[in-house]
């Protein structure tokens, strides 16, 4: 496995400007992050539909430091967005926002890996896009991955490949299946 035991505890160097990722069907809402972030040195890339920013993050061209997303859009939600992120194993700090401001629909993005949650209306508030807001939950983004990262490479290769189950469930060694036998 890869990565080295020192960078697990080292404190990331975030860009002096970020590049932001925005959707959401609400043009003014776009056109408002736009604004607060050209306002704080920041570049905003939008996206009224959810398909065009995955082709933008599976297509790699931008290196994009951050996500902020509206969790109710058509084809494929918030919800489904950060499962999608998850699958493919995209490492990018994801904000949720949303007029819904129930427990349940914040725990679940919090749950999905979405490090903060914003609830509509916000339009007036610029201050959300200043580099010291945005670096809190990328912060929290970056320690919850590194504790998930830590903890896959504290394992050992051999400890996973010794190991597969009997019919019956029990492990067993000298196996390189680690999926129960039928």
């Amino acid at each position: 496995m890869t990565g080295s035991s020192s960078s697990s505890n080292e404190i990331p160097e975030f860009p002096p400007n970020f590049n932001i990722l925005a959707i959401d069907t609400d043009h003014k809402v776009l056109e408002f992050i736009e604004k607060s972030c050209n306002e704080n040195s920041h570049k905003a890339t939008k996206c009224s539909e959810s398909s065009s920013a995955v082709d933008l993050l599976l297509k790699k061209e931008i290196d994009f430091h951050l996500i902020i997303m509206e969790l109710h859009m058509p084809k494929m939600d918030g919800f489904g967005f950060l499962r999608f992120l998850n699958k493919e194993v995209i490492d990018v700090p994801f904000i949720m926002m949303s007029e819904d401001n129930s427990d349940l629909s914040q725990q679940k993005a919090l749950t999905l890996g979405a490090c903060n949650y914003w609830v509509k209306p916000f339009l007036q508030y610029t201050y959300l896009f200043e580099r010291k807001r945005l670096c809190s939950p990328m912060m929290r983004h970056h320690v919850h991955f590194r504790r998930i990262r830590k903890n896959i490479d504290s394992l050992e290769d051999d400890e996973i490949s010794e190991t597969s189950y009997s019919s019956d469930g029990e492990a067993e060694a000298n196996d390189d299946s680690p999926h129960k036998k039928e």
